[in-house]
């Protein structure tokens, strides 16, 4: 099997996590959004040695994900949209939240997540994946018309994403159908960064942690918690080396431009196509026009 041309998933960061998750003493998982499984069963593996538990929260859970709730007691999975689908999870040690990347969303499980925290009387780390670029300041919606009227943002499913244009493009990073994204970057109630920041202002006594390389990924955690000092100590050497900052613009540009490059390709390879096809289109023409002046020198020479 072939690497991907793009890293992109939060199991690239399976060891600092696991490290990160032994700080911490976690035991206890609640993950929203898996995908096709991979950090998932990362996690199993990781409980699996503690007598922990791994609650999963996907509505539409890939054939993987299903499967493991046959395969491991320490697995749960909850099929619904978050945040409702939250309703039937209760607290754990760290939260690990990867799904819907818009602010409506992310705010409502970090509330959720927190308020599960005050009510066990003990301190949770929330894992957010995606707080860089491009889902930082911008939304982006799997399924808008489930979210109320006025937590979506005018949005796209056709255009796509580069930096520095607060705008859309026809080409850049694009959902290809499968997600939409907001027509404009930045302003109030909009991406994923925004809605931490804004729960972080309104609640008070938390910690953000951000890691940028693979899209971003922030740790979120109390500052008084027990293990806040050490757990800080462990993230920031990656979180405040500005080369990490550099290194993940310089893949998603690199990146971009292979994109680029892929649609010059296909505008090549169409207006190629439709050269062939006029030249197929005049071929026929001329074999018919051909074949009606031999059927008429035969009348002809029959005649003659």
């Amino acid at each position: 099997m072939s690497a991907p041309l793009l890293l992109h998933s939060l199991a690239e960061y399976e060891a600092l996590l696991m490290r990160a998750f032994e700080t911490v003493g976690a035991r206890t998982f609640v993950e929203i959004g898996s995908e096709t499984g991979a950090f998932t069963q990362r996690l199993l593996a990781y409980v699996a040695e503690r007598d922990g538990t791994v609650t999963t929260v996907e509505p539409y859970p890939a054939t993987e994900i299903a499967a493991l709730a046959g395969e491991h007691e320490a697995f749960t999975l909850v099929e619904g949209l978050s945040p409702a689908a939250l309703e039937r999870v209760g607290a754990a040690d760290a939260w690990i939240i990867d799904g819907d990347h818009n602010y409506w969303t992310v705010a409502r499980e970090l509330d959720a997540a927190l308020d599960r925290a005050e009510q066990a009387g003990r301190p949770s780390l929330l894992v957010l994946h995606d707080v860089g670029w491009p889902c930082a300041r911008r939304d982006f919606y799997y399924a808008p018309d489930a979210l109320p009227a006025e937590a979506v943002h005018p949005y796209t499913y056709t255009h796509g994403l580069v930096p520095d244009d607060e705008g859309v493009v026809d080409s850049g990073l694009r959902g290809e159908g499968v997600f939409a994204v907001a027509e404009r970057e930045g302003g109030e109630r909009n991406g994923v960064l925004t809605a931490v920041e804004d729960v972080m202002a309104r609640r008070g006594g938390l910690r953000l942690d951000v890691l940028p390389p693979v899209y971003g990924v922030g740790m979120l955690y109390p500052i008084d918690a027990p293990w806040a000092g050490e757990l800080h100590a462990l993230l920031a050497p990656y979180a405040e080396l500005d080369l990490m900052k550099r290194l993940e613009d310089n893949r998603m540009r690199l990146y971009l431009r292979v994109l680029e490059l892929q649609d010059r390709l296909s505008r090549v390879d169409g207006a190629r196509n439709r050269m062939l096809a006029g030249l197929d289109e005049r071929i026929a023409r001329l074999e018919a026009e051909n074949a009606a002046l031999r059927i008429e020198a035969a009348r002809r020479r029959e005649a003659a």
